[in-house]
């Protein structure tokens, strides 16, 4: 028996220690899965910014709709949980110091995983624990408040957005109303200041052609440095156009030029077709598939052409750069919502609450 005691005690001392040692090799394991998933978006990012040579940052999930890599599965979660990693990648180029020698590019490879956020740096292959993320950004259920401040260009229709997301915000975007004249004024008041900043979003226009009504220099300064900082926006019709200097100083977030069309009319109409499709079109409604078409108060684009990713264009339209009802770029929207006198479609505004949604679903706030 005391043999048979000692034998069952050296048992189940090497089980302790082999299942210590498997443990081990599991962690170990799923660790190099994140490794070797930094190094997959690297090469993804590089072939990124070859196509894109201007830009300077992309997100993981920017790479997979553009299709320059597969869905981010999260190694450590199990295959029936359809989790997937998010992140950024965030370029800086080096310029060379000796003759003959070519600039270096580096990059931040941010991943965010339900229970992982770390980021991966290139070439120097730096791997330390993540400031950039915020805790699992993507969990779209974990967003329950968005805070929106709606720039509104007529006294007349100061609760249209707020009454259309009463009805189809699902209860997370609370929207707060100031009229355009006011916002000028007093800018810092409304928004607030960097590190303090009183909304989520910022939302332009949306009714009467924006009321022929531009940003002062002043609030065109601060919205500028909130987008900078990480803040989202969406801009409506005739908000960020010809003719408007302190919208236009925006215009770079949205990735959008103008050329010298004038007869909006070829790119006009009541009906739009769905171009691209990811959490936008299917996020908090699902708003149709690709190839879908949308009724929405007629509306016209004037002179913007699209750079970035775009959505929805006016229907039977060939050119989609010049055609574009919804582009977005980065965090911010722009949309040729708004020619009508605060009128929409149930479409419309479903459209809006996914936008809004989205632009805030991308956002990244980087620690100083």
């Amino acid at each position: 028996l005391v043999e048979l005691l000692g034998v069952m005690v050296v048992l189940g001392v090497v089980l302790t220690i082999a299942i210590g040692q498997y443990r081990k090799y599991i962690y170990q394991t799923i660790q190099e899965s994140y490794d070797l998933m930094a190094q997959d978006l690297e090469t993804a990012s590089e072939n990124y910014f070859i196509d894109h040579p201007l830009d300077t940052s992309v997100t993981i999930e920017e790479l997979v709709e553009q299709e320059y890599i597969e869905p981010v599965n999260d190694p450590s979660r199990e295959a029936d949980d359809d989790d997937t990693c998010q992140g950024k990648i965030r370029k800086k180029t080096t310029e060379a110091t000796e003759d003959g020698a070519l600039d270096l590019d580096n990059l931040s490879v941010s991943i965010c995983c339900k229970d992982y956020n770390y980021t991966y740096k290139y070439p120097d292959n730096e791997k330390s624990q993540d400031k950039y993320c915020k805790a699992y950004p993507y969990d779209l259920k974990k967003i329950n408040n968005i805070r929106v401040l709606n720039v509104y260009p007529n006294p007349t229709y100061a609760n249209y957005v707020d009454n259309w997301m009463k009805t189809y915000g699902k209860g997370i975007i609370n929207v707060t109303p100031v009229y355009i004249d006011e916002f000028n004024k007093t800018p810092g008041v409304y928004l607030g200041k960097k590190g303090n900043w009183n909304y989520d979003e910022i939302v332009f226009g949306f009714c009467d052609s924006n009321n022929n009504k531009d940003l002062s220099p002043e609030s065109a300064a601060l919205v500028d440095e909130f987008l900078g900082n990480g803040g989202a926006a969406v801009f409506g019709h005739d908000s960020i156009t010809v003719g408007h200097p302190n919208f236009q100083k925006l215009a770079d977030y949205l990735n959008i030029t103008f050329d010298n069309n004038t007869n909006w009319r070829t790119y006009s109409g009541t009906k739009v077709t769905i171009k691209r499709s990811g959490v936008f079109t299917e996020y908090p409604y699902k708003i149709g598939d690709l190839g879908s078409e949308l009724t929405i108060p007629l509306s016209h684009v004037y002179r913007q052409v699209a750079h970035g990713d775009v959505w929805l264009t006016f229907s039977g339209i060939s050119d989609p750069t010049r055609s574009i009802y919804l582009s977005t770029w980065g965090n911010n929207a722009l949309i040729q919502t708004g020619h009508s006198s605060g009128q929409a479609t149930a479409d419309e505004q479903k459209i809006i609450a996914n936008i809004i949604f989205y632009m805030v679903a991308k956002q990244y706030v980087e620690d100083e």
